[in-house]
């Protein structure tokens, strides 16, 4: 054999040696299990970070003086260092935190530490991410002793094709100890963006409370809309927030052409999924309840999204909702609690009879698929069947166990059957679906106590007066207590943008996503059970 012929076989050599070095990096960092054809085409975090119909394990390790540290302090949600072994997938120095408004204030003056967590995988180690997620939310299902509600209400918008955070259940242990059953949720940040609408370069809000978030007309200057500001850009777009604003106000007050602009700006349908899910479980802890919060909206190129946010509440579960047979008239033609004049939003909506039929077609395609009656008893009761025993054992749950068994009837299955009978003869016209304008209000309607719009909830300058209450008042468009919030959330935005940033291209973040992508593609190689 020539030198050359040597020097070429070394070589080679030499390449295939680094080859297997690499892999055997991998691979020990990892600690994979094999993944076949037949699953390369599900979605990985569908598979190994939200398998929605099994419970998960999440292990939290923390140093006992932070963790009683963070519950003396909850109301600060201040974040603490913690490693987290999610679902097998370990993560060392990760940020957890309280998180919630009432809930959080609830458990807080109570002898509880179940309290909900952020947990912020890239908080203190930039770059670090769980499959291209940086942020997860465990929910502690406050309210709930059925422990199931947020888990089928998102499952329900998912059932008609709405773009929706997805879920898991997570046994959440502190320390090596069960703390209780818990609902993992996915965070609507740049990874649920991207993965629902293939971009994640848009304004993204998150409303909650203060001035504009009813989404009434004020004026065209974007800083008398108190309770709306973008949490993910530094420069925000503000002439397509004022068109939106302005086009809802123009099909309020008669425009004949204003819907098809209406249409243009706001993907209308995307309301719609979640108007009909939220209308069929009564869920009050939202827009349609005089609250005007839990909901995002994403500018994707040029066209809002709706995205619905924080389910807990639904089945009728706000505190302070109606009898069950009361919520199970619950108008849905003027779906919201109060006069229809205060939620522009709806009333520019359905007033049209285009987008009313296409609701009304959700509404029967909700009563004769998931929540048909042998359908979604046959759900709750699976999913009663696979949390039970972890029901059973939950140290910190709110309820008891036998709240647990007797609540999945009344509340879920027995409510959805009484609901739907009266939602059917709605649709159907043989009880009235409307009030005169007056939606579901304590006064004006027969029969409909509670669940009410607080008294000024009509009027923006109170409901901004409850938000400066509510988050510490201060000027400027956020009303979160500081001197300009709006440049406060720019501020936000270019941390969260730089840390996105980190986590794309970091190491860690290069080797999850080159696996996933090899994945995707087909080639059978393993990916990691562990990550460093």
């Amino acid at each position: 054999m020539s030198k050359f012929n040597n020097n070429n076989w070394i070589k080679s050599l030499t390449v295939v040696g680094l080859m297997i070095v690499v892999l055997l990096v991998v691979t020990v960092v990892y600690e994979q299990p094999m993944v076949n054809s037949q699953t390369q085409s599900q979605s990985v975090t569908d598979k190994y970070v939200f398998p929605h119909n099994e419970v998960i394990d999440v292990n939290i390790t923390i140093d006992e003086e932070d963790w009683a540290d963070m519950v003396e302090n909850a109301l600060d949600e201040e974040m603490v260092m913690a490693d987290i072994t999610y679902n097998g997938y370990t993560l060392k120095q990760v940020g957890i935190r309280p998180k919630g408004n009432s809930s959080l204030s609830s458990v807080a003056s109570s002898d509880s530490e179940r309290f909900s967590l952020k947990v912020d995988f890239n908080y203190y180690v930039s770059g670090q991410n769980l499959f291209g997620l940086t942020k997860i939310n465990l929910n502690n299902m406050f309210a709930d002793t059925t422990m199931m509600k947020e888990y089928l209400a998102y499952e329900s918008l998912s059932s008609l094709g709405a773009d929706a955070p997805r879920t898991t259940f997570a046994a959440l242990y502190v320390n090596g100890e069960y703390f209780g059953l818990y609902i993992s949720v996915e965070q609507v940040n740049q990874a649920f963006l991207d993965e629902h609408f293939d971009n994640a370069t848009g304004d993204l809000y998150k409303p909650d409370m203060g001035t504009g978030a009813d989404l009434a007309y004020i004026s065209d200057d974007p800083d008398d809309y108190l309770g709306l500001y973008p949490e993910n850009t530094t420069k925000p777009d503000d002439d397509a927030l004022i068109e939106l604003i302005s086009t809802i106000d123009d099909v309020v007050t008669g425009d004949k052409d204003a819907i098809d602009d209406l249409d243009d700006i706001f993907n209308v349908d995307s309301f719609l999924k979640y108007l009909a899910v939220s209308t069929v479980t009564v869920h009050l802890d939202s827009y349609q309840g005089g609250m005007y919060h839990n909901y995002y909206l994403y500018l994707n190129d040029d066209q809002f999204e709706w995205i619905a946010w924080d389910l807990n509440m639904a089945f009728n579960g706000f505190m302070g909702s109606n009898d069950p047979a009361v919520a199970a008239a619950f108008l849905i033609d003027e779906p919201v609690s109060g006069s229809m004049d205060n939620y522009p939003l709806v009333k520019a909506v359905l007033s049209n009879e285009e987008y009313l039929e296409q609701y009304h077609e959700y509404l029967q395609e909700l009563l004769d698929g998931y929540f048909s009656a042998e359908q979604f008893e046959a759900k709750v009761t699976e999913t009663a069947a696979m949390i039970d025993s972890y029901v059973e054992d939950d140290p910190t749950k709110f309820g008891t166990c036998e709240a647990f068994q007797s609540s999945t009837a009344t509340d879920l299955i027995d409510f959805i059957a009484l609901r739907s009978d009266n939602i059917q003869q709605q649709l159907e016209g043989t009880i009235p679906s409307t009030n005169n304008g007056d939606g579901n209000a304590t006064q004006g309607r027969p029969g409909m106590g509670g669940a009410a719009v607080p008294a000024g909830a009509g009027d923006r300058t109170i409901l901004n007066a409850v938000a400066r209450d509510q988050f510490g008042g201060g000027g400027g468009r956020g009303g979160m207590g500081v001197e300009n919030p709006r440049e406060q959330a720019i501020a936000s935005a270019q941390q969260e943008k730089q840390e996105t940033e980190d986590a794309a291209t970091s190491p860690k973040g290069l080797i999850g996503l080159g696996l996933m992508a090899l994945i995707m593609t087909g080639t059978g190689i393993i990916i990691g059970r562990k990550m460093m």
